[in-house]
């Protein structure tokens, strides 16, 4: 976000594209990542423990109690290891050196496999070619590395201040990605092309009062505790609601703002009474005391 704000600064746009691995960890053949280990000159016994790791392989399938042999298998990292998604990781990142040294300006983002393209540029038509030139270097990549993208997944995102019908898509292979109107959900953060998070914010909101139900449906059926119902309420219901709020909270003199924390605020006010069975005309500041929830704003200040 800092680095889209930056670019509107300058007088530019920039955009994105966000691409989705198919099959992530079945694919990873141990030869090329033991090649990319030693390219990023990691320890040599690490790199034959990491052969070893991935050597001997063997599934079976099992169908209605039945079970078949076993047949050996030669690429994939064992998934529910804590190391696979590191060898993934590690895997992965040879995408990022090559596509940002072919096209330049062109930056990489990652998390696991989701991998988003971003560039800045003089108008939408450019920011398009360039992030088209990155899916075609990404693709020839994949191609050479065992790796594939599922391309109904891909998504491409406009950062600019305007408001207006958008023309120009992203050609990648066959298909022509145009860019979305709505805003977008990457990593669990909706991005609107002018980054307000309005959207973001709104879906969080729903997702904490679709929470604080089913925490209603607990004290009543369950007989849950207030102590237990509390953890409950700061741990999953409150971390649902604010989840990414850190990047809209600007401060209390921003409208917007202020305008979110209090709405916030409304729900923090349900969830104490939630917790504490009080009634709705409890005083606030006193229904506060008895749940020892914090008050939102001090909560949106902490994220910070």
């Amino acid at each position: 976000m800092n680095r889209t704000q930056q670019t509107w600064g300058e007088k530019k746009i920039a955009g994105a594209l966000f691409m989705d691995v198919k099959s992530a960890f079945n694919n990873v053949n141990k030869v090329l990542l033991g090649k990319r280990m030693e390219a990023l000159e990691l320890e040599p016994d690490l790199i034959r423990w990491t052969h070893n790791f991935m050597t001997g392989r063997k599934v079976k399938l099992v169908l209605d109690g039945k079970a078949w042999d076993a047949s050996p298998i030669n690429t994939g990292i064992p998934q529910g290891s804590p190391v696979a998604p590191i060898l993934f990781v590690t895997y992965l990142s040879g995408i990022f050196d090559e596509v940002e040294r072919a096209v330049p300006g062109v930056q990489g983002l990652s998390f696991a496999d989701d991998i988003g393209w971003w560039v800045k540029a003089e108008n939408e038509e450019e920011v398009a070619a360039k992030l088209a030139e990155a899916a075609a270097m990404s693709l020839d990549w994949a191609k050479d590395n065992g790796v594939a993208f599922d391309q109904g997944k891909m998504e491409g995102v406009l950062f600019w201040k305007k408001k207006g019908a958008l023309t120009a898509t992203i050609c990648v292979g066959t298909s022509d990605i145009p860019f979305n109107s709505e805003a977008t959900r990457w990593l669990g953060v909706w991005l609107d092309s002018q980054l307000t998070l309005k959207e973001h914010h709104a879906v969080r909101l729903k997702e904490g009062k679709k929470a604080i139900e089913w925490l209603r449906q607990l004290t009543g059926q369950m007989g849950l505790s207030p102590a237990n119902c509390h953890k409950v309420m700061t741990a999953c219901i409150q971390s649902v609601a604010m989840f990414e709020s850190e990047l809209w909270c600007k401060g209390d003199r921003v409208d917007s703002t202020i305008g979110r924390a209090k709405e916030l605020q409304k729900e923090v006010n349900k969830q104490a009474r939630a917790v504490t069975g009080c009634f709705r005309t409890t005083n606030c500041r006193a229904l506060a005391m008895e749940s020892g929830l914090r008050p939102a704003t001090a909560q949106l200040e902490n994220r910070q």
